[in-house]
C-alpha cells in the first residue's frame, strides 16, 4: 500500500499512536494540510465526527487539525493519520559508525526519501564545495584554454626561430656537430625564456599574496597552486623543443642551407607491392621491377633515370612529395643493371642485371 512512520503525538485527548505519511509513497489519501483522519475507535469513543478539531503539541506549540475522514484502522490500525505536509516536525535518523559509513547511509536515505531535503555532518562542507566548484568551473576552462594558447604561441616561436637559423644550423652540422648535440644547443635556448618566466611570475605572485595579506585580506599561500601553475606549461616547452629538434635530426645540409622542404618521414619503394602476370617473363629472366605512384597517368615527382640508363642497386630513379614536402617518396633502383622497361604511363621502371650477374660461379 505505502510506507509510512509511526509516532507518537501528543493531543488534547492524551498521547496518540500516530502515522505519518510521506508525500512521495504514492498514498492518495486526500488529506490537505491542517486536517487528520482518526480510527473508528476514537470517533466512538470521543464522539468525534468528519469536521470536528484535534489539538496536537508541534514544537512551536499546539496545532488545531481539522478531522477529514474517519478511517476503519484496516490499514494504519487504531492510529490518526496525518500527512507530512500537515506535521511541522522532522525526520532524524541516528546511525552508529560501526554499522557503516555515513556515505551509505545518506545513499540510502536518498534512495528511501528522494523528495526528501537531507541535512547531515557534512551538509555544509558540500554545500561549500559545490558553491566553490560552480564557481571556479569556468575558471579550470580558462586556464587548460590559456595553456593551450601558450602551447601554439611557444611552438610558434620556436619554429619562427628555427627558420632563421637554419644556415646557422647548416653550418654547424657541416662542422660535424651530432644530432644529440644540435638538441642540447635548441633545448637550451628554448628553455631559458620560459625557466626565468616561471620564477619571476612565481615570485611576482607570491610577493604579491604577502602584500594582500599584509594589508588585512584573508588570503592564504598554498605552494601546490604554484608548483601545479610552473608545471602545466611545460608540456608546451617540450612540444616547442620536439618539433624544431625532429627537423633538425632529419634535415640534410643542403636543405638548412638551400632553404628547401624538410621531410619529416622518407619511405623508400625498391620492388613491387604486388605481383602483375606480364612480367613473369622478364621477371625469371633476372629484371627487377619498381612501380611508381601514378595519379590519372601522371606522377607528381621528378624522375631523374630514363630508358636504356646504367643504374646501381639503392640509387634514387624518382622522388615524390606529399602532404606540403612534410613527407618524401623515393623509389630506388631494385638492383645493379641497365633500365630496359620504362613506362611513362604506368610509371614502370624494369632494371634488368649486368650479364656477369647472370654468369655461373664456380669455384
Amino acid at each position: 500500500v505505502g510506507s509510512w512512520r509511526v509516532e507518537v503525538v501528543q493531543t488534547n485527548y492524551g498521547n496518540l499512536p500516530t502515522a505519518v505519511i510521506a508525500e512521495d509513497t504514492g498514498l492518495d489519501l486526500h488529506l490537505e494540510p491542517g486536517e487528520v483522519s482518526i480510527p473508528q475507535v476514537m470517533s466512538t469513543e470521543h464522539s468525534l465526527s468528519v469536521g470536528d478539531q484535534i489539538r496536537i503539541k508541534t514544537t512551536n506549540g499546539f496545532e488545531s487539525l481539522l478531522v477529514a475522514q474517519i478511517h476503519d484502522g484496516a490499514v494504519f490500525g487504531n492510529r490518526l493519520v496525518l500527512s507530512d505536509s500537515s506535521n511541522s516536525m522532522s525526520s532524524v535518523f541516528l546511525y552508529r559508525r560501526q554499522a557503516g559509513s555515513l556515505s551509505d547511509a545518506l545513499a540510502y536515505l536518498r534512495r528511501t526519501y528522494s523528495v526528501a531535503e537531507i541535512d547531515h555532518a557534512g551538509s555544509a562542507q558540500s554545500s561549500a564545495q559545490k558553491i566553490v566548484s560552480a564557481v571556479y568551473s569556468p575558471g579550470q576552462r580558462a586556464r587548460f584554454e590559456a595553456i593551450g594558447f601558450v602551447t601554439i604561441a611557444f611552438l610558434t616561436v620556436t619554429l619562427f626561430g628555427f627558420l632563421e637559423k637554419r644556415k646557422v644550423l647548416a653550418v654547424v652540422k657541416a662542422l660535424g656537430l651530432r644530432t644529440r648535440e644540435l638538441v642540447a644547443l635548441i633545448a637550451g635556448e628554448a628553455v631559458l625564456p620560459p625557466l626565468f618566466g616561471s620564477i619571476l611570475g612565481c615570485a611576482m605572485g607570491y610577493g604579491a599574496l604577502q602584500w594582500l595579506i599584509a594589508s588585512g585580506q584573508e588570503f592564504t599561500i598554498a605552494t601546490g597552486v604554484f608548483a601545479v601553475a610552473v608545471a602545466s606549461i611545460w608540456p608546451a616547452v617540450v612540444i616547442g623543443i620536439a618539433i624544431p629538434s625532429r627537423f633538425t635530426q632529419v634535415a640534410t645540409v643542403n636543405q638548412l642551407l638551400f632553404e628547401r622542404p624538410i621531410p619529416l618521414h622518407t619511405a623508400i619503394v625498391k620492388e613491387l607491392p604486388r605481383r602483375y602476370a606480364g612480367l613473369d617473363v622478364q621477371i625469371a629472366q633476372g629484371a627487377r621491377f619498381v612501380k611508381l605512384a601514378m595519379d590519372q597517368g601522371q606522377f607528381d615527382g621528378f624522375v631523374f633515370r630514363g630508358l636504356n640508363d646504367y643504374v646501381k642497386q639503392g640509387e634514387v630513379l624518382a622522388v615524390e612529395e606529399r602532404w606540403w614536402g612534410m613527407q618524401v617518396i623515393e623509389y630506388h633502383a631494385p638492383q645493379t643493371g641497365q633500365i630496359t622497361v620504362f613506362e611513362q604511363e604506368m610509371g614502370l621502371f624494369g632494371v634488368a642485371p649486368e650479364p656477369r650477374a647472370l654468369e655461373p660461379k664456380y669455384r
